[in-house]
């Protein structure tokens, strides 16, 4: 048995409310979250999201004995776009933090859409990141809008469909729930129906689940700009200049995620020489968080840490 502390509800609801800071670097204002005690955990949310999704992507971590920093990244809530036009920019506001924040070294976490600008981080700060975790995180050239249905952007990107998804899935959360897997697993239908039972019956996994969303898509007029310039900036570089990155990396992907292939973390884990790639056992997009593997794939991962900080 784990000798870990896992997320229950009651963590997701209060990483909804905790509060967040801004402070003055020397490239503008940023604005961030800084929860618990002991190593610290830069933690970068994902597309669309801010500094309340950093938080609850790293809780597990908090529970555990890490000190959270979790940043709203560029055009999310209150940290403007302005200053990570480019995913090297955003790597470069991540390092003007930690200098503002006078930390020395920090473990990065992203995931997702925070990928680019933790691996960037790493790239062009080494000495600031003694680690880096990744989960199913952008490598690659990644163009969002091509695959993108017109309904699927107007339930998701407008903010009538914003405001629809919210009252889906608060009166009709099972059919929300199998949509999003449908969406970003490979699971087959009877896979999807088993998961989704599975969320439905677990309050820890259905907290998780409707903080992903509130995180996404609360207060949408104040997260939309950081998510059309996450748009522009994945779909510049083939390939994420990697090859600076002398930190050990855990380099974490679902088996099952549809929505980013595994070419991502296969480039990262080729690229940067002290790597490890680690799959999550019927894992989609959100796999480390809600697969039936999640646990096993924290532990690993807290594990790792243990031995990497």
């Amino acid at each position: 048995m784990s000798h870990y502390r896992f997320v229950t509800a009651e963590d997701c609801r209060k990483c909804l409310t905790y509060p967040s800071k801004t402070i003055e670097t020397s490239i503008g204002s940023i604005e961030y979250a800084d929860r618990g005690e002991g190593p610290v955990l830069l933690s970068a949310h994902g597309s669309p999201g801010g500094y309340d999704q950093g938080l609850a992507m790293a809780e597990v971590f908090r529970k555990n004995g890490y000190r959270i920093i979790s940043p709203s990244r560029p055009g999310y809530l209150g940290s403007d776009v302005s200053l990570g036009q480019s995913v090297e920019a955003q790597g470069d506001a991540l390092a003007a933090l930690i200098e503002a924040l006078d930390i020395p070294q920090a473990i990065a976490m992203g995931t997702s859409g925070g990928g680019p600008p933790t691996y960037q981080l790493a790239e062009r700060h080494p000495d600031k990141v003694k680690a880096l975790i990744e989960i199913d995180s952008v490598t690659l050239k990644y163009d969002i809008s091509k695959d993108m249905s017109k309904v699927t952007e107007f339930i998701y990107l407008s903010n009538v469909g914003v405001w629809f998804s919210s009252f889906l899935m608060k009166h009709f959360p099972k059919s929300v729930i199998k949509q999003f897997l449908e969406t970003e697993s490979s699971l087959d239908q009877h896979e999807i129906g088993e998961r989704v039972e599975e969320i439905m019956n677990d309050e820890d996994r259905f907290a998780f689940m409707n903080t992903l969303f509130t995180t996404m898509y609360r207060n949408w007029g104040k997260r939309k700009h950081g998510f059309e310039n996450d748009m522009k900036t994945m779909n510049v570089h083939e390939k994420l200049p990697l090859s600076n990155i002398a930190c050990p990396s855990l380099i974490m992907h679902g088996e099952k995620d549809a929505d980013l292939p595994d070419t991502h973390s296969k480039y990262a884990c080729s690229a940067i020489e002290n790597s490890e790639l680690y799959y999550i056992m019927g894992g989609s997009h959100v796999g480390f968080w809600l697969a039936d593997s999640a646990r096993e794939s924290q532990t690993y991962a807290l594990n790792w840490l243990s031995h990497n900080r």
